[in-house]
């Protein structure tokens, strides 16, 4: 949404929209960490802090 007189953009949109759309890329992102060789704490990690940066829930425990 653009206001006048703001040099910024708000972006909006639906939780479940966004959810939708970022679960096509999760695994292909899980296979490149496992590629990486990243640790199952680390893949837990980055999958979580996407999950937090678009404010989404997130309530997946963390691999042993």
């Amino acid at each position: 949404m653009q206001v006048d007189g703001k040099t910024k953009v708000a972006v909006t949109c639906d939780p479940l929209d966004l959810l939708n759309f970022l679960k096509h890329d999760f695994i292909p992102m899980n296979l490149m960490c496992e590629q990486a060789e990243m640790s199952e704490r680390g893949i837990y990690d980055r999958t979580k802090a996407v999950f937090e940066y678009f404010k989404l829930p997130f309530d997946v425990e963390p691999p042993e």
